[in-house]
């Protein structure tokens, strides 16, 4: 018996690797979008990182500023400037309630003569600076600086017309800006320590050049150059108020870099001031 084997030829499944042109050029597509997904979200989270980062700065100096400014008035014996106090319920506010616009002065406590006590008896002069008022500043804001005496402390023509007693004498809206020797009550020796003369006001005053805020000492025992501790500074106002007998300024500070702005405002009370 013969057998018959059989011989199978077979034609395997063709198997096709690769891609086709439509597929390759789907695929491209689907990756572009996701990748351009990616870069923008990547994109947009640099973006508010350095926004918020330039902010944190702005914030970050505003504030130092600001602190700077408050420990002074806090802690001083007298505020220089502003001189007028001003009344926020005016209704032409701030137009005529501001004096000066951009500036804050007060005495820096520094015991010149070393007895242990600070600004207790300053001379008729008293920044002992040799000019009207404060030195190289307008402190009446009249367009001229320093005049018309050097014991006049206003630079008003009356001398010595304000003493320290937490009244307006001279009815010019003015608080005890101009006490000369007996600044509050006592001839020449303000102290009652026998010596008279001893230790004269030293301003620190905050202004704005520009858009920088600048700080200036005028101290007797050294010379110290204008610092700049905030820029771009875009609004620097402040006012003087009092209730109560109590001295309280207020201040504005706005910092803009083009980018984002920041704005502070805070009240100091001027608690270390001289009390009739």
């Amino acid at each position: 018996m013969q057998g018959h084997g059989s011989l199978v030829t077979g034609h395997g499944s063709k198997s096709q690797s690769g891609l086709t042109l439509m597929e390759l050029l789907i695929s491209i597509t689907i990756i572009s979008v996701i990748a351009g997904v990616f870069v923008n979200l990547v994109a947009g989270s640099l973006d508010s990182w350095k926004y918020n980062k330039d902010r944190g700065e702005l914030i970050n100096t505003a504030q130092l500023a600001m602190d700077r400014m408050v420990s002074k008035v806090r802690n001083s014996r007298l505020v220089l400037l502003p001189l007028k106090i001003s009344d926020p319920t005016d209704l032409l506010y701030p137009v005529t309630s501001y004096y000066p616009l951009e500036m804050l002065a007060v005495s820096a406590n520094i015991d010149n003569d070393g007895d242990g006590l600070a600004d207790e008896d300053p001379p008729a002069d008293t920044t002992g600076d040799g000019a009207s008022g404060i030195k190289g500043i307008d402190d009446d804001n009249d367009g001229s600086v320093d005049e018309p005496t050097f014991d006049d402390n206003d630079e008003i023509p009356a001398k010595n017309d304000d003493p320290i007693d937490g009244i307006d004498n001279d009815l010019d809206g003015r608080v005890d800006e101009d006490p000369g020797r007996n600044f509050y009550g006592a001839a020449f020796d303000d102290d009652g320590d026998g010596a008279s003369d001893e230790d004269p006001f030293d301003p620190v005053i905050y202004y704005l050049n520009g858009t920088n805020l600048m700080e200036k000492q005028n101290v007797l025992t050294a010379t110290t150059a204008d610092n700049i501790i905030a820029e771009n500074v875009s609004e620097f106002m402040v006012l003087r108020r009092r209730v109560n007998g109590n001295t309280l300024i207020d201040i504005r500070l706005t910092l803009d870099n083009g980018k984002g702005s920041v704005e502070l405002r805070t009240t100091a009370l001027a608690r270390g001031m001289f009390k009739p």
